[in-house]
């Protein structure tokens, strides 16, 4: 397995492998009418969910109270948001509709 995993990263680590993974994003892109930033973001945001997901389903209810409380220390420790509810509510309903609306293109051709 730790095999398997090196030699990925030494392939993506070739530039032709990278100028062909680039490549196809841009065609899927232009396939489904989206960005290829916005791809490439949709992939990272589904990879996210996915492993909190996972995360979720075998994580005991302390280790949540524990999670919770790092939480809560990082957000005081932050610096404050400048930003009111209800622009970081649209925000979120915007990323939140882009995000469906890609994942909706991407399953009809079967990539997700």
């Amino acid at each position: 397995m730790a095999s398997d995993v090196e030699r990925v990263i030494k392939l993506f680590q070739r530039r032709e492998t990278q100028e062909a993974f680039s490549e196809w994003i841009v065609q899927l892109a232009r396939k489904i009418h989206e960005r290829p930033e916005d791809i490439v973001w949709f992939f990272e945001m589904h990879q996210r969910m996915r492993e909190i997901e996972k995360k979720a389903k075998r994580i005991s209810d302390d280790e949540l109270e524990r999670w919770e409380r790092e939480i809560e220390k990082e957000l005081e420790d932050s610096e404050p948001v400048r930003q009111s509810l209800e622009t970081l509510m649209k925000v979120g309903e915007r990323s939140f509709r882009k995000f469906k609306r890609i994942e909706v293109k991407l399953r009809e051709l079967g990539v997700v």
